[in-house]
């Protein structure tokens, strides 16, 4: 039955090819069909059954007619790509990142059936490459991407144009903007040697496109403005006006822009205080008391944009807080504890965690500082979820690009995402820039 099956797939494969400028609406002598309105489409099988992105898939079924362009293919509601068919057979290539668990439906001519009876099982392909820097060097240089070199390249963000934004931490403290489509790597603010007022924190964008990143000291923010063509703006973070509530001034590594808002949320080192600052007026008030001495990362849901992720370094954990409920919960790993282990979010561990962000697909990527490794946190929908490793080997530093299996990190610190998945990773202890394909 198996070698029937695939001579049936090989048979229809050798039709299209050698019959791809025939007028679809023909009968031929393959047996090409026309779509019949009066009959149903139906789907009885598909095959294989799980793949990655770009893997061909063959759905068997009746009444799918030949002219592909009356036939619609989707993984979930994902439209995937619509290669022939010959009134019984489609050829179909599996689009990007569908969902995990996909019910494939095929549409021709508005009539449309799903095969409910199994999914097709979507596999996650993970891939690194450096894009920008090189290992060993020790200092800042602007120019073509190829040409590029940092020295400790920090945090980062990345805007709805892909413009990459990273604080650079060493030789100079500086703020750098790349761009692959451009090839070009430049700085922004110039910055220092030894002013730490340039040291920046990990930086965020508003829903307006400005950026905006915290300094060391934590008074100081400065924000860059595409409309200034990010042309830095210094502003100093003042006490709460009236009725605002009073906080403490520490340390401060972390700005997070309010998705709805636009205010941006800061925590303190020593106080552990959560802070809410007004872009406009730059008064600060206390929001909440979080866990204290520990350098922090923050991110909010981009769909739930009550909550917002803590990534506490020094503690080893995530923590999380809910504007509307007004409380603070451990989210994942255990205060204090550091470790190397994926699973349930309570038994995960973590060894001084560094910068998170939402993905489009709903998931948490965290880079996982001691640990030399990328995490992903995935949400189960009802407070539950998992941690797992999605690539770098936890607890062994180095330097190689490639799949799960080869690549490996040095002190990863920053991640950003772009709307159509792709991660970007500041790999501070290599001075690299990487980019992280998920397909």
């Amino acid at each position: 039955m198996k070698k029937q099956k695939q001579l049936s797939i090989i048979y229809f494969v050798m039709a299209i090819i050698l019959f791809w400028s025939c007028e679809s609406n023909k009968t031929d002598n393959f047996g090409r069909e026309k779509y019949d309105p009066s009959k149903p489409v139906e789907i009885t099988g598909f095959e294989p059954d799980s793949g990655g992105m770009s893997t061909k898939v063959f759905i068997t079924g009746n009444n799918f007619g030949s002219d592909v362009s009356k036939i619609k293919v989707y993984f979930n509601n994902v439209p995937a790509p619509v290669v022939g068919s010959d009134g019984k057979h489609i050829y179909t290539i599996t689009p990007r990142q569908p969902g995990r668990e996909n019910v494939i439906s095929v549409v021709v001519n508005g009539d449309s059936t799903a095969f409910t009876k199994k999914k097709y099982l979507y596999r996650t392909m993970y891939v690194i490459q450096t894009i920008a820097g090189r290992k060993g060097t020790t200092q800042f240089k602007a120019g073509k991407l190829s040409e590029a070199e940092f020295h400790q390249p920090s945090t980062i963000t990345v805007d709805a144009q892909k413009n990459i934004f990273i604080s650079h931490w060493r030789v100079p403290f500086c703020f750098v903007r790349i761009n692959e489509e451009e090839n070009i790597v430049e700085a922004l603010a110039p910055g220092s040697n030894t002013d730490t007022k340039y040291a920046f924190g990990a930086p965020t964008v508003d829903a307006n496109g400005v950026v905006s990143a915290i300094s060391d000291n934590g008074r100081t923010f400065f924000t860059f403005d595409p409309i200034e063509g990010w042309t830095p703006r210094e502003r100093s973070i003042l006490p709460a006006g009236a009725g605002g509530a009073p906080f403490t001034f520490s340390t401060a590594h972390s700005l997070a822009a309010h998705p709805v808002t636009g205010e941006l949320y800061t925590r303190y080192y020593a106080s552990g205080h959560l802070v809410k600052v007004n872009p406009n007026t730059r008064e600060g008030s206390l929001v909440a008391e979080t866990l204290t001495s520990s350098d922090s990362y923050l991110v909010f849901d981009p769909v739930n944009p009550n909550i917002l992720y803590i990534a506490y370094h020094h503690l080893h954990c995530i923590g999380k807080y809910d504007l509307e409920k007004k409380e603070h919960t451990i989210f994942a790993g255990r205060n204090g504890e550091a470790g190397w282990q994926d699973g349930p979010l309570s038994e995960a561990r973590f060894n001084a965690p560094n910068q998170l962000i939402v993905a489009p697909n709903g998931n948490l990527y965290l880079a996982d500082r001691n640990n030399h490794c990328i995490r992903m946190i995935t949400l189960d929908g009802k407070g539950g979820g998992v941690v797992s490793t999605v690539i770098g080997k936890g607890g062994v530093a180095g330097y190689q690009d490639g799949n799960p299996e080869d690549a490996l990190f040095n002190q990863p610190r920053g991640v950003a995402v772009t709307p159509d998945g792709n991660i970007y990773i500041t790999d501070l202890g290599n001075n690299v820039v990487r980019k992280l394909t998920i397909e």
